[in-house]
């Protein structure tokens, strides 16, 4: 690893087993052991990668990149991670039994990109977002590039994001609130929620699922076409002229296109 590291400290805690506690994947019986590594070096990339673990991303007004990595259940702690020029790679790889997690803080703007098994992902104040998960839930909030998630299984919730949003999601419900746009949302089984805070494109297509779209005042060439359920337009109609386009199709399940004014 071609890194700065400047501080690590490692804690390692065992906690009090029965004789019929579970041992863990080698051999070490309710082990947990936090590092916390920092990096001085500008990061402007985070690369997320492995099997399956938690890991939550803040990025703000701070000067240097902190990494607290929690692995439980193991004795072999193996490489934190990798970092290449400005790239950061996270493996959240631990093993069979043991889990590992991430809380990493950087400065504003890092963009965060990768694939996840399993595993909950959190992102706060990011730039650019292009996740590919199976399972697990993911809150983007506060981003300022464009965000992009290809899910299986989990909900997904994306907010106050500065630019577009796409997700891809083939079962849970999906929230994009307090987003400028456009907006690009497909999902097979679960709920959608849209809430733009300015004039934009909104996409919406489920096969089984209610959609709310909440736009402002504007002008909108609307499509809502459920084929089993209610279609909803409330204060706002469509016009053929206008540049913004919501288009909404549901196979089964309710529509409503509202305007927030």
């Amino acid at each position: 690893m071609t890194s700065t590291l400047i501080r690590r400290a490692a804690v390692l805690a065992l906690v009090a087993a029965s004789t019929t506690a579970l041992t863990g994947c080698a051999g070490v019986i309710g082990a947990k052991m936090t590092y916390d590594d920092t990096e001085k070096g500008k990061i402007t990339d985070i690369v997320l990668t492995g099997g399956g673990g938690d890991v939550t991303i803040t990025s703000g007004a701070v000067a240097e990149t902190s990494v607290r990595r929690v692995i439980r259940r193991s004795s072999n702690p193996g490489s934190p991670y990798k970092l290449d020029g400005t790239t950061l790679t996270i493996d959240t790889t631990c093993g069979r039994n043991c889990s590992v997690s991430y809380e990493i803080t950087t400065p504003a703007g890092v963009n965060v990109r990768g694939q996840e098994r399993s595993g909950d992902i959190r992102l706060k104040g990011v730039g650019s977002t292009d996740l590919q998960l199976t399972s697990g839930d993911v809150l983007v909030s506060g981003a300022t590039g464009p965000v992009s998630i290809k899910a299986t299984s989990g909900d997904i919730q994306v907010t106050d994001a500065k630019s577009s949003v796409k997700v891809h999601s083939t079962s849970g419900d999906v929230q994009a609130t307090r987003v400028v746009g456009p907006v690009d949302l497909q999902v097979t089984s679960g709920d959608m929620h849209v809430e733009l805070t300015a004039p934009n494109s909104v996409t919406a297509k489920a096969t089984s699922g209610d959609v709310w779209v909440a736009v402002p005042e504007s002008k909108y060439r609307v499509t809502a076409d459920s084929r089993s359920g209610d279609e909803r337009l409330e204060g706002l109609s469509s016009d053929a002229t206008a540049t913004n386009v919501i288009d909404v199709r549901v196979t089964s399940g309710d529509i409503t296109v509202a305007s927030t004014s």
